[in-house]
């Protein structure tokens, strides 16, 4: 059971989370992947090839073919300028958290 110290801190940390710029630099890229069609159809490839590799393992099927697919698709994401920023928005915001979460383990030991 969560007591509220614990919770108020949690919340503490998100609010801290939420003003930080990398925080707000994802926000846009989220924003503007919605604007963007192409980008929109790229990441919904992405995604739905994901599923696919994953039932696919589960299933025992070979997945080189959907891994050939994926890949490619990460070219064309790497080419449309909307998602380069949106994945380098969300590689800066996934370090703020790493850090945060090393931090907190370290005080844990």
């Amino acid at each position: 059971m969560i007591t509220i110290s614990i919770e108020n801190a949690a919340k503490e940390l998100a609010k801290e989370l939420k003003a930080t710029t990398e925080f707000a630099d994802l926000r846009q890229a989220q924003a503007r992947i919605k604007l963007d069609p192409a980008a929109q159809d790229i990441m919904a490839e992405m995604e739905q090839i994901q599923v696919n590799i994953q039932e696919m393992l589960t299933d025992g099927l070979p997945v080189d073919e959907e891994f050939q697919k994926l890949y490619q698709l990460q070219h064309q994401a790497v080419a449309n300028t909307t998602l380069s920023q949106y994945f380098s928005a969300q590689e800066a915001f996934s370090l703020i958290m790493k850090n945060a979460d090393q931090i907190i383990n370290q005080e844990l030991e």
